[in-house]
């Protein structure tokens, strides 16, 4: 199977990186950083790290990925923050995607503002992605980690290659909320039951629903150096 990279950066205002290390160590509750490791004895789980010093376009790119809805005095301390550490992590599952929820935890425990998910270009506040944390249901854990993206011809979801799996397309002829119901839905299906889709079947919601056919296609959104192109592709849902 292929395996795709989630990537979620946290900011903070770290004096300097040893003091990265050392609240990593003190805070994070069973989690050590060395080198480019950040890793979890207990768990017998690591990710690659990155420290980046201080980015003058933050502040603006979390406005951008919370969608506005962050307050001025968490923006004020991103504009400041000192340092940003980047988890690169290799997800194929929800479990997979569970541990980078736990690691972010970590982080946000050492002092971490907020988390930035850079492979589908949302953002969460502290006490956001604690609740999610906190929460089992696969729902809020799909809803974090995947956005519905609008253009003038289509829908479709981005952020699928997180639990392995192909995005989804459909015609925006569809009317939106429509559109967004059917594109959860059938990500979800896909998330917890992992069929076998082949070209030429057909998907619905429910009885009133449209009939839809399946076609899978290469991901046509991005280019395949771009964080949000996913190597599992697309399935195209059209209406029968």
């Amino acid at each position: 199977m292929l395996e795709t990279q989630i990537i979620i950066g946290i900011p903070g205002n770290w004096k300097n990186r040893t003091e990265i290390i050392q609240s990593v160590v003190s805070k994070s509750e069973g989690y050590l950083m060395a080198g480019n490791i950040i890793h979890n004895s207990q768990k017998n789980i690591g990710f690659q790290v990155e420290v980046y010093d201080h980015d003058p376009n933050l502040k603006e790119a979390f406005i951008y990925a919370s969608r506005d809805t962050f307050q001025h005095t968490l923006l004020d301390n991103i504009e400041h923050h000192t340092f940003t550490i980047y988890i690169i992590a290799d997800a194929k599952s929800i479990e997979d995607v569970k541990e980078v929820v736990d690691v972010g935890v970590g982080l946000l425990k050492a002092g971490g503002l907020a988390v930035k998910i850079e492979s589908s270009g949302v953002a969460y506040t502290k006490e956001d992605w604690n609740e999610l944390h906190s929460n089992k249901d696969i729902f809020p854990l799909y809803s974090h980690f995947v956005t519905l993206i609008g253009e003038n011809e289509c829908y479709f979801s981005c952020g699928m290659k997180a639990f392995g799996l192909p995005d989804v397309v459909i015609s925006s002829t569809i009317d939106p909320e429509e559109a967004a119901d059917i594109l959860n839905n059938f990500n979800l299906y896909n998330i917890v039951e992992n069929p076998t889709f082949n070209n030429g079947e057909t998907f619905s919601v429910g009885e009133d629903t449209p009939v839809l056919k399946i076609t899978a296609v290469n991901d046509f959104r991005y280019d395949e150096v771009d964080l949000f192109y996913n190597p599992f592709g697309l399935l195209e849902l059209k209406p029968i």
